[in-house]
C-alpha cells in the first residue's frame, strides 16, 4: 500500500493563510486565503474553505 503524502494538519491551518487546495480528482489546484477549517484530521488532507467560496483538501501551506 502506499504511504499517504504528508499534507498539512489542522493545527498547523489559520485563517487568513495562504493555501493551495485539490478540489477532486483531475481538477487543477487552487491558492487562496483559508476562511474556516470544514473538516479535521483526515490522512488524505484536512478540508477547508476558502475565502472565495471554494472548498477543498489542503496540499501545501504557500507563501504567496
Amino acid at each position: 500500500m502506499p504511504e499517504l503524502p504528508d499534507y498539512p494538519e489542522p493545527r498547523q491551518l489559520d485563517k487568513g493563510m495562504t493555501v493551495e487546495i485539490e478540489q477532486g480528482e483531475g481538477k487543477e489546484p487552487i491558492i487562496g486565503e483559508v476562511g474556516a477549517v470544514v473538516e479535521e484530521a483526515d490522512p488524505e488532507g484536512t478540508v477547508v474553505k476558502l475565502k472565495s467560496g471554494a472548498e477543498g483538501r489542503v496540499r501545501k501551506i504557500t507563501h504567496e
